[in-house]
């Protein structure tokens, strides 16, 4: 197990010591930092502590409801959060001297928006702008998620980042799709409200409630419907439209992720009903850094993109 090192006797405290802090106060927990970081909870209390100590003042209240930055601990957090957003774009930009024709741009998404709708458009990006050179990391939760190691992000869930800049990227438009022939296995479509909950309703395994729900859909159209909704088949997003397709019942499916495999006939709109939500998808920035050029130019280009 990795040690944190204590707190110099310098004009600054350790910049481990710093970046525990920053982690802590992202996560509002002393377990998640200790997880991400891979270290045992009391390295974290520790280091906080001799942090505390060093400044000579709390950063954090505690109480049996967890933790709260204190006044100084908030100031700390802004200027240690800006110091490392910008520490972490200067390692980029140092990368990239490496290659002087290529800009790099970092870009996190889930594991089905990068495999329905990302790499598919990424292609025609390339042809449009040879010169960048777009990495895509994914990621299905948005709890541990350090903004700052990216360049753009578009969250899993509904949850706000605050400080972050963010453009509306699309509508969220949600409807049901199944296979051609599971569709037709309950009769002429489209299909009422009732014939629909009497499907096989898929839905994913989550730990963490990210986007819409069966019973939020259902009550979205006035129709009733338990929470709890659907069978919980697996917790990956691309598995479940497998399913789908494969014939194993209906799932909810996002327009941007699903237009295309209902174009193809892949998959099928079994009802005319579709919700869309007040909140659109959206496409972020992490806070504290000026957009370099590159990362620009992609952001102008998916927000016009078809």
């Amino acid at each position: 197990m990795r040690q944190i090192d204590p707190p110099g006797s310098t004009d600054l405290p350790s910049t481990q010591g710093l970046t525990t802090f920053a982690i802590v106060s992202r996560h509002h927990s002393f377990s998640s930092a200790a997880e991400e970081l891979e270290v045992g909870q009391s390295a974290v209390s520790h280091a906080i502590r001799q942090l505390e100590r060093w400044f000579g003042c709390a950063l954090f209240d505690r109480d049996h409801r967890g933790i709260r930055l204190t006044e100084e601990g908030r100031i700390l957090a802004d200027g240690v959060g800006a110091g490392l957003a910008r520490v972490h774009q200067a390692v980029r930009d140092v990368q990239n001297l490496h290659d002087l024709a290529t800009e790099v741009v970092t870009i996190s998404v889930s594991t089905a928006t990068a495999s329905h709708w990302l790499i598919p458009r990424l292609a025609r990006f390339k042809v449009d702008h040879p010169e960048i050179d777009v990495r895509c990391v994914t990621t299905d939760s948005d709890r541990n998620f350090d903004t700052s190691t990216v360049d753009l992000f578009v969250p899993v869930g509904r949850a706000r980042w605050p400080g972050c800049q963010r453009w509306p990227l699309m509508e969220e438009t949600v409807y049901p799709v199944c296979s051609p022939e599971y569709a037709a296995s309950l009769g002429p479509t489209p299909w009422s409200l009732g014939v629909l909950m009497g499907a096989e309703l898929l839905t994913l395994q989550e730990r963490h409630r990210s986007r819409m729900r069966w019973s939020e859909w259902f009550k979205a159209l006035g129709a009733g419907a338990p929470d709890g909704t659907g069978v919980g088949v697996t917790n990956d997003y691309t598995v479940l439209l497998y399913a789908a397709m494969e014939g194993q019942g209906v799932g909810l499916g996002w327009h941007h992720l699903v237009d295309d495999l209902v174009e193809q006939g892949r998959l099928v709109r079994p009802v005319v009903e579709s919700v869309t939500t007040a909140e659109p998808m959206w496409l972020n920035a992490p806070p504290g850094r000026a957009l370099a050029s590159a990362t620009e130019v992609l952001r102008d280009w998916l927000l016009t993109a078809d």
